[in-house]
């Protein structure tokens, strides 16, 4: 497998619509292939929506180590430190985030140095207070700019993402992350005092923002956007599996050629509405991976 061409030799960052055929199926293959204590955190989620997130995003990050590192995306593992960052088993070289609200799932990959990710809905950031996450500095400036609500949506998945790279998470507390507000045009470039990184904000279709943060070199200004592979063998039914209820449905896990589609670069429109079901526990109080 030959490593994909990316903007910056350090980093990938992979993005999936959930919306696009072959999803489901492509989750109930990767839970397939996960080891029992991934397949045990997965079934912990309650809500159907929230397990099919979470395979993707976990599919996400194995598909972008794989092509940094050249292997196939089935020999490598997940899994999560005691505080919750996630990262690449066996592969301590790589640094890993995962992202997933609503209809979007996005992962990014390091090789030498630290990388964070995050995505939001726009419409979810602005039904949050100021007080939540936003320092003086940040909402005096917001208020000069109209209250600019993309803008104050790409500040708290900044902070998330800054919170992610550190390996702190939302211990950190977002206030204490400030971010000068970057201004209205997309993508954004932005840093913090808060750690010595790049980050860069951009739109998602369908009303969503998203940044990422990278320790060394300039991160990426838009995600690779990847489809489920095709398949070219007929799906076969297995018995029932536990993370759909529904009849397992998965092709030749032992194959290496089951390389992504073209990649797509995201769309820099953000016409659309997005009205599928959110998860019962909202993503937007709480860092997901």
């Amino acid at each position: 497998m030959t490593p994909v061409a990316v903007a910056s030799p350090r980093v990938l960052l992979l993005a999936h619509d959930l919306r696009s055929p072959g999803t489901e199926e492509l989750a109930r293959t990767v839970f397939e292939v996960l080891q029992p204590a991934e397949r045990e955190r997965i079934l912990r989620k309650r809500v159907t929506a929230d397990r099919t997130r979470s395979l993707i995003g976990r599919w996400l990050a194995r598909r972008a180590a794989a092509w940094i590192v050249g292997t196939p995306w089935t020999t490598l593992g997940t899994g999560q430190h005691p505080g919750g960052q996630p990262y690449v088993v066996a592969r301590p070289q790589l640094s890993l985030s995962i992202a997933h609200s609503g209809r979007y799932a996005l992962a990014a990959v390091a090789l030498g140095a630290r990388v964070g990710v995050d995505t939001e809905q726009v419409a979810r950031v602005t039904r949050l207070p100021d007080d939540v996450f936003l320092g003086p500095g940040e909402r005096a400036a917001l208020h000069a700019m109209s209250q600019d609500a993309e803008c104050r949506a790409a500040l708290w998945v900044l902070k998330e993402a800054a919170a992610k790279l550190t390996g702190q998470g939302l211990r950190a507390g977002l206030r204490s992350i400030g971010f000068e507000c970057p201004g209205a045009r997309f993508p954004l470039t932005a840093r913090t005092p808060y750690v010595a990184a790049e980050f860069s904000a951009f739109r998602l279709p369908g009303g969503y923002v998203a940044a990422v943060g990278l320790s060394a070199g300039r991160p990426p200004r838009e995600p690779v956007f990847v489809t489920p592979p095709f398949v070219r063998q007929p799906w076969r039914q297995e018995g029932r599996t536990a993370f759909m209820n529904d009849p397992v449905q998965q092709n030749s896990l032992g194959r290496t050629d089951d390389h992504l589609a073209e990649p797509e670069r995201a769309p820099r429109s953000d016409e659309g509405r997005d009205d599928d079901n959110e998860e019962a526990e909202q993503h937007i109080w709480r860092s997901v991976n």
